[in-house]
């Protein structure tokens, strides 16, 4: 998203700084691409909100990395970040800070600056991930990752993107998929969107499917349900239905995934995907309930083209590292000789 000169694919030779941001954590390392191979080095994890702003948590990095003597502080950074880049500034409601471009360069003192989305960058890194390291949530035709792959994770916020084919060589499609209308397809979704539309006005998809699109949808349930929410973070509304604490809380964390089931069958169907990947810091905490067959169900349940999703698989994956892999991928395919 940035324009920079022809020279700093040179410049910048194989190795650069990346930049996971996230709206609770940002993961930055020093990364090295050589031969195809996406190796991550020296990296540290941040808290957002403990920052006044990127450039901040940039400069942060440059000290400890100088610190440890772990090599200079590459003249290349691409940060992957939750929102979309408009002009100099990123819109993105999850953050707790504005960002700007020009300014986050000057301060930080980073010669080449690129800000790219943070799905875009985890789709970079699909094509990087051993098969043997994504978990299998739905079969399929047991193809293995196909393109093209849809990537949906819900954390902070929804993110969805497409990894695609372009002429024998991966390529991205991001989207701002999470922020379309939510769809409901049954009397009680009919009733949630009805109190959300009250609360928020526009509905979109992201209101429901992320960590506090859940304590929405908690806090929904507990109103049709006529009783006090007990909880108020999604960390403690999880823990209370897994230990059984609160069967409005196993309630919630079931329906959260059957709708999310829902929800990916139709980008599927829209997008023609040929497998659908789930990534995003929920997905780790929900698996259990993923795999209890809700999502998998609604997930198909598509009328005449049922029969044609049920040859596509369906994996999650652990976030980790991705995002860094997937910037410095997005950087390699952008400027290689």
């Amino acid at each position: 998203m940035d324009v920079v000169g022809r020279g700093e694919a040179h410049a910048a030779g194989n190795r650069l700084l990346a930049a996971d941001v996230g709206g609770t954590y940002a993961r930055l390392g020093v990364v090295e691409t050589r031969d195809g191979a996406i190796a991550v080095g020296f990296h540290r994890r941040y808290a957002c909100a403990e920052f006044p702003g990127l450039a901040a948590i940039l400069r942060r990095f440059r000290e400890e990395l100088d610190a440890e003597a772990a090599g200079p502080f590459p003249a290349t950074c691409v940060v992957a970040i939750a929102g979309v880049l408009q002009g100099d500034h990123l819109l993105n409601s999850n953050l707790p800070w504005k960002v700007s471009l020009a300014d986050t360069r000057a301060e930080a003192g980073i010669e080449h600056l690129h800000l790219i989305n943070d799905f875009e960058a985890l789709a970079w890194a699909l094509p990087q991930i051993p098969l043997a390291e994504l978990q299998v949530l739905g079969a399929g035709d047991g193809g293995g990752l196909s393109l093209p792959a849809l990537l949906l994770g819900p954390g902070t916020g929804l993110g969805a993107a497409l990894v695609i084919d372009q002429g024998g060589h991966a390529g991205v499609q991001p989207s701002e998929a999470g922020h379309a209308a939510l769809a409901a397809n049954t009397p009680l979704e009919l009733d949630v969107v009805r109190l959300l539309q009250a609360r928020f006005g526009h509905v979109d998809s992201e209101r429901v499917f992320s960590g506090p699109g859940l304590m929405n949808l908690y806090q929904a349930l507990c109103e049709l349900r006529g009783v006090n929410p007990r909880w108020h973070a999604p960390a403690d509304l999880v823990d209370a239905a897994d230990e059984g604490r609160d069967l409005l809380a196993a309630e919630c964390t079931a329906l959260f995934c059957r709708w999310l089931g829902s929800f990916a069958g139709d980008l599927a169907i829209t997008f023609r995907a040929r497998s659908v990947c789930l990534a995003g810091g929920l997905t780790g905490h929900l698996d259990r309930y993923l795999r209890q067959g809700g999502f998998m169900q609604r997930f198909l349940d598509k009328g005449v083209l049922s029969d044609t999703l049920r040859e596509v698989p369906v994996f999650t994956i652990e976030h980790g590292q991705l995002g860094l892999i997937g910037a410095a991928a997005w950087h390699a395919a952008r400027f290689a000789s």
